[in-house]
């Protein structure tokens, strides 16, 4: 240290700042500004990360939004499509020719189709109502009445529906039912209206579609088929219903299994024994040649000979001059049977008198009933 200068601070520093280049203020104030395009890591404020989540954000909403209505759209054409234009029930109706009828959930009908293409052009000339199922289905029998389809010879309709639901299927069968009947009494004809309900079979589907016959038909021809095998499917297939019944007859087969009937069961009774006889109802012996049929076939079979004698009988009226005789079936009455006798009661003959039965016997050897009784001795007169 000794060897070297000592230094003068002070001295140093203003020299240094004499020294140094003066500032031009104006020079800097007019030298551009160029702004920043990107934050540096001092401007800054979020992390990387978190802004491209904003911008993943931003471009998925209006793809979200879009996503949401197309999926609310999605559900209302579903919904309509199910109520309105998916098939529920097939209901067949089947007499000389059937027809198949396709509804909705809202009864309303999608398709009509006829077996028999006759048939066909007459219900694509009818104006069917597509919303009222069963303003068509009258509209459907009145034209297979005016076109000789059904008359009185034949007709027996028998409806058929085909839905999940049994309850459905039984109160829709029921509500035809009745419109069929109101439908043929309207043109002067008395219908037998059966009917049956069935799920839905694609294979009993496909079965009926290879005969050309409705499903309700095929079961019925299945249960003469079995009851009988020299019966062929194809020759019954040509058969109309009242036909089909016929031969059940025949063959003695109860369709009861497969259809049921609205017309009124008679009651099994045994005609030897007549009945008791009330104060309210004599008795009555039936004709010893009445027969009761027992199976559904028989009943059927009853209803349309006594439609079809009744028609007859009101034709051959109309050309006749007379009036035919009124004839009443004979009625044997049975008197009512006598009065039952009371019980006897047993009674106690009186004692008899020994003395004079003894005396009857050894005397006048007479019976004691012819004996005569003893006039009373007259008091003696006491003589003074």
């Amino acid at each position: 240290m000794s060897h070297h200068k000592k230094l003068n601070i002070e001295a140093s520093l203003k020299r240094s700042i004499s020294q140094a280049p003066g500032l031009d203020f104006e020079k800097l104030a007019a030298i551009p500004v160029i702004k920043m395009t990107e934050h540096d890591t001092i401007t800054r404020q979020q992390a990387p990360s978190t802004k491209k989540n904003g911008k993943m954000a931003r471009s998925f909403k209006p793809f979200s939004i879009a996503f949401a209505g197309a999926l609310v759209m999605l559900v209302c054409v579903t919904t309509w499509f199910g109520q309105f234009k998916s098939p529920e029930s097939i209901i067949a109706l089947d007499a000389k020719q059937s027809v198949e009828i396709v509804t909705n959930k809202q009864r309303q009908i999608l398709t009509v189709k006829a077996y028999d293409q006759n048939v066909q052009t007459l219900l694509d000339a009818e104006d069917l109502n597509q919303s009222n199922l069963e303003a068509s289905v009258a509209v459907i029998i009145t034209t297979m009445i005016k076109n000789g389809y059904l008359d009185d010879s034949k007709s027996v309709v028998m409806v058929t529906v085909e839905n999940k639901s049994t309850a459905k299927a039984d109160d829709l069968a029921t509500s035809l039912n009745q419109v069929i009947k109101d439908s043929a009494t309207a043109e002067n004809i008395s219908a037998t209206v059966v009917s049956q309900t069935v799920s839905p079979d694609s294979q009993a589907l496909t079965e009926a579609g290879q005969y050309n016959v409705s499903t309700g038909k095929l079961n019925v021809m299945k249960e003469l088929v079995i009851a009988d095998s020299s019966l062929k499917m194809d020759a019954l297939a040509a058969m109309s219903l009242t036909d089909l019944i016929e031969v059940s007859k025949e063959k003695s087969v109860d369709l009861s299994k497969v259809i049921k009937s609205d017309e009124p069961t008679k009651e099994t009774k045994d005609l030897s024994k007549p009945t008791t006889p009330n104060a309210a109802s004599p008795a009555v012996t039936p004709p010893a040649t009445e027969t009761i049929p027992e199976t559904l076939s028989e009943t059927l079979s009853e209803t349309l000979s006594e439609t079809t004698s009744e028609s007859n009988s009101q034709t051959k009226g109309t050309q006749a001059t007379s009036p035919a005789p009124i004839v009443t079936p004979a009625v044997t009455v049975v008197p009512p049977s006598p009065p039952t006798e009371p019980p006897v009661t047993e009674v106690t003959p009186p004692e008899k008198d020994t003395e004079k039965e003894t005396e009857a016997i050894d005397g006048e050897k007479k019976p004691l009933a012819e004996s005569k009784p003893e006039e009373p001795e007259e008091p003696e007169e006491d003589s003074e």
